[in-house]
């Protein structure tokens, strides 16, 4: 996991695997994750760049979670 540091906050990106297929993008809340989006992993860098460019106008830290077909699935579709 790479933690990109901001000027007032922080994003946790983990690194892809050979089996992810989506990419994930959470706002981290004090209690909960709030799904942001879900981009497909070919996209993993250009929703990093989004969420580091992003995290300071946040209250929260922003995470980029790399998941599998089957995790995505297991999801209901994202929802």
């Amino acid at each position: 996991m790479s933690v990109v540091k901001t000027k007032r906050n922080f994003v946790c990106a983990y690194e892809p695997m050979a089996l992810d297929r989506f990419v994930l993008t959470f706002l981290k809340g004090s209690e909960e994750r709030h799904l942001l989006s879900t981009q497909p992993i070919e996209q993993y860098e250009n929703a990093v760049d989004w969420a580091v460019g992003m995290a300071d106008q946040m209250a929260c830290p922003i995470e980029v979670v790399p998941i599998t077909a089957s995790e995505f699935a297991a999801r209901g579709q994202g929802r």
